[in-house]
């Protein structure tokens, strides 16, 4: 299962208190996540340092994913759509807009090589 999954899933993990204790592996796996996300390094060994603050650190990475994959997929639907309409222009315009304001890295590979295949 690749890492930004994993550390999703662990949500499922996260005891009714509100609290979640992982193993050494594990939080790192959610470090690495988290910074991937954008989140502060500060605030990443911070929250790792109690069992509820791991927990609110996985909610804000599964949240900060989603939002990113919402963001990512709202773009490449307007992309098609312009494609479809046969402006190639506007549909390269809203993945360089989209990548200039995108925070997260990986979604902002994927539109530079979206916008690589339209070119």
């Amino acid at each position: 299962m690749p890492a930004w999954e994993y550390v999703i899933a662990m949500e499922q993990w996260i005891s009714p208190e509100g609290t979640l204790e992982l193993p050494g592996e594990d939080r790192a796996q959610v470090q690495l996540v988290a910074m991937e996300l954008v989140i502060p390094e500060a605030e990443v060994y911070t929250s790792l340092r109690t069992p509820a603050g791991t927990a609110a650190l996985v909610r804000e990475v599964r949240r900060r994913a989603r939002e990113g994959g919402k963001r990512y997929s709202s773009a490449l639907s307007d992309v098609h759509d312009l494609q479809e309409a046969g402006d190639a222009e506007g549909a390269r315009k809203v993945l360089e807009e989209y990548i200039a304001g995108e925070s997260i890295p990986r979604y902002r590979e994927w539109a530079e090589a979206e916008l690589n295949d339209l070119e």
